[in-house]
């Protein structure tokens, strides 16, 4: 593995805007400058294949979105003295964050993160050789996250507040899969031909509609766990149907029957599983299924029928209409388009 050893003796800062496209232009790349704000880095056989863009939204904001595969593992090291926020919507990814002596953060499936990167000691990104990496990740100062939105103080959950304040360690804030209009705005962005500053404004709008799904979730999800089930009881029963799911959501059990076995009624049951987690147990054993089934198409070694029946569908067809409802795409153009590199990606555009 490569390490990028800093130049002088402070080490780059995560929104450096030259610092970052010079350092993924040593990565086997060749950059060019689009506009004021943008940088494209192409990588190019033998040396890996597809692009990087890094933008730059201002002297709080970088955005790096990346389509590409680099055959050789990359590590570089970062340190900033004020608190950062990073989002990362990855439709496939393999990279790991150190911080001092705290364990990894690994990112390694489809997923909408919020991470915390708290000032003073510095922070390695350690890239999987050979592995794609898609998506979009976007590096803010935590101090002025809320003014850049325009966000108010009831639009901020709880564990984005404390991370503003500088109250919390390294960590996920929050972790949500891939949904089909995550998908969907992510691809879109991967796609785009915009160019110059018209990437820059495109960006811009992307990165405040992700920023938005992430703070939703994030405020869903307080409240589910905030929410004042009538009794412990109730709450007991709720986490013994999820127990019970997380062991049969392949082929979810009948709800009456489990209901009864756990020792109350269907209704009643749904409606407190509801209450503590926010979803229904049908929408959790999808959810579960899903993002199984996301991961082995992923690992591209099974067949779309081999992973159907893994996730405990019977009939591919039926597999093929949730994965698509769920993620907004067909399983075979998840695979062709978020899988590994096993596959080669389209040309670079020039």
């Amino acid at each position: 593995m490569r390490t990028r050893s800093p130049a002088s003796s402070e080490l780059p800062s995560a929104l450096d805007f030259d610092r970052e496209w010079s350092r993924a232009a040593s990565e086997d790349g060749r950059s060019h400058r689009l506009s004021r704000n943008v940088v494209r880095t192409i990588y190019a056989p033998p040396r890996g294949s597809g692009m990087t863009d890094t933008v730059r939204l201002g002297d709080d904001a970088l955005v790096n979105v990346i389509n590409c595969v680099v055959p050789r593992a990359a590590n570089w090291t970062y340190s900033d003295r004020e608190a950062l926020i990073t989002l990362r919507a990855s439709l496939a990814c393999d990279v790991e964050f150190r911080y001092g002596q705290a364990p990894p953060l690994v990112f390694n499936r489809p997923e909408l993160t919020l991470t915390c990167i708290p000032a003073g000691l510095p922070m390695s990104a350690n890239i999987a050789a050979g592995a794609r990496q898609q998506g979009i990740v976007a590096v803010f100062r935590a101090g002025s996250f809320a003014s850049r939105f325009g966000l108010l103080g009831e639009d901020i959950p709880p564990e984005l507040q404390a991370a503003i304040a500088g109250e919390v360690q390294m960590g996920r804030l929050a972790s949500f899969p891939i949904d089909q209009r995550i998908a969907a705005l992510v691809a879109d962005t991967l796609d785009s031909r915009l160019h110059g500053e018209l990437r820059t404004v495109q960006l811009g709008g992307r990165i405040a509609e992700l920023v938005a799904y992430a703070l939703e979730a994030m405020l869903h999800q307080h409240k589910a766990r905030t929410a004042a089930l009538p009794r412990r009881r109730d709450l007991d029963l709720a986490h013994a149907a999820r127990t019970r799911l997380d062991k049969d959501y392949r082929r979810p059990p009948n709800f009456g029957d489990m209901a009864r076995q756990i020792g109350t009624s269907q209704n009643k049951l749904k409606s407190v599983f509801k209450q503590a987690f926010g979803l229904t147990m049908a929408d959790y054993c999808l959810e579960r299924r899903v993002r199984e089934a996301q991961q082995l198409l992923m690992e591209a070694t099974l067949t779309i029928a081999q992973v159907a029946e893994r996730v405990g569908y019977e009939h591919q067809s039926s597999f093929a209409a949730a994965f698509s409802g769920h993620v907004g795409m067909s399983p075979r153009e998840y695979r062709r388009h978020r899988a590994p590199f096993s596959l080669d990606l389209p040309p670079a555009e020039a």
